[in-house]
């Protein structure tokens, strides 16, 4: 007898703690976002131990997909010998995806990976190198659910005016497995990047036990992810450094600038990364 009231105990803790996660967070909405025509975002990727070690480019254009209005986020990243790229086609206004496409390259081989969502599942097709077979698995899935690839767009429009927590199922290619992510809304952070702290609102949140965190500031009007850090790299977003640059006084004894001749090569920014450069990595084409 006191082992059931035990076991009937241990249960109903277990539904409570079960009932109040349910509660503590609510599905996440989306608000209308306003990124216009095209935006052009180059981030600088480090590791804690060994610094920085590549550079990645974000563009979102808007497009069509089958006739429906649509953003592309197309991503390129290189660091020494590896480069990969994606395209991430999502809605223009509810941002669930219809395609994502990546493209893995390094030294001796190639890989691509390409995922369609419709109909209530997710197609996966992948490739490794040129002339490769290729390999085809699809899952279903109810209802809404969003791609891993636009993680750093997807946050930043996330609607917290209803709760500080809010959920969203997510798809990753890495094992076909779709998780439930909790965002949380930890408030105003401030974090340092060459030298300069710089204050942002700060959401976390957990993918395979390994936290997660995005700080998001207002560039020119848009709600931007400024820093990334996935657990084992960060991500800085290299307008805090060229909004620092601008907002430096000219020291008091400056000369006036010269005018100069229109110069053909593309300007750099502070960081010395190429304004308007994609990382000269086309969006991935699947061969198939």
């Amino acid at each position: 007898m006191r082992l059931r009231k035990c076991l009937a105990f241990i249960v109903a803790v277990i539904v409570i703690a079960a009932a109040s996660v349910a509660y503590a967070t609510s599905e996440a909405r989306v608000l209308p976002n306003n990124w216009g025509v095209e935006r052009l975002m180059a981030y600088a990727i480090y590791q804690p131990n060994a610094g920085r070690i590549g550079t990645a480019y974000y563009r979102v254009v808007q497009s069509t997909y089958e006739t429906r209005p649509a953003y592309e986020l197309r991503y390129t990243g290189q660091g020494g010998s590896l480069s990969e790229s994606s395209i991430c086609i999502v809605d223009a206004v509810t941002l669930e995806p219809y395609r994502t496409t990546r493209k893995l390259k390094s030294a001796q081989e190639v890989f691509y990976v390409d995922s369609v969502y419709g109909d209530g599942r997710v197609l996966v097709r992948r490739k490794q190198g040129e002339s490769g077979e290729v390999r085809e698995t699809s899952q279903d899935f109810p209802g809404r659910i969003f791609d891993y690839e636009q993680l750093m767009w997807l946050v930043p429009q996330l609607d917290f005016s209803a709760d500080d927590r809010v959920h969203f199922p997510l798809f990753s290619t890495i094992g076909d497995q779709t998780l439930l992510v909790v965002v949380r809304k930890m408030g105003e952070d401030t974090f340092e990047f060459h030298d300069v702290k710089h204050k942002c609102v700060r959401y976390d949140f957990t993918l395979n036990l390994v936290r997660q965190s995005i700080w998001v500031q207002t560039i020119d009007g848009v709600p931007t992810t400024v820093r990334y850090d996935t657990g084992d790299t960060i991500f800085y977003n290299l307008d805090l450094l060229k909004a620092v640059a601008a907002a430096k006084p000219a020291p008091a004894n400056a000369k006036p600038a010269e005018a100069k001749k229109e110069d053909p090569k593309p300007s750099e920014n502070t960081d010395n990364e190429k304004e308007g450069d994609d990382g000269g990595e086309k969006p991935p084409v699947i061969p198939f």
